[in-house]
């Protein structure tokens, strides 16, 4: 095998980046911590990230809902189960 990293494009996409980056409590900014740091244990979980991300989610399904026709009903629909799951 070889050595060399694969530039697979798949992997450089946003959806494969953490909303909030490395969860590990050295690379995270102090901004981060107090955002994300929910338990306030230092460090920002695999959890706590995921809500970050469910909450970027949401805010995009918020913007898409304001659209007219079945693109805006639908993504208003979503926007509310999401924006439960988020707040919750």
């Amino acid at each position: 095998m070889s050595d060399e990293t694969t530039n697979d494009p798949v992997h450089d996409e946003p959806h494969f980046v953490q909303p909030v980056g490395d969860a590990e409590p050295e690379s995270a900014t102090p901004e981060q911590l107090e955002a994300y740091d929910l338990d306030d244990d230092g460090k920002i979980s695999i959890i706590e990230n995921e809500r970050a991300r469910l909450g970027i989610v949401d805010a995009r399904l918020a913007q898409l809902a304001e659209e007219d026709g079945v693109a805006g009903a639908v993504a208003d629909a979503a926007h509310k189960i999401v924006d439960r799951l988020d707040n919750d």
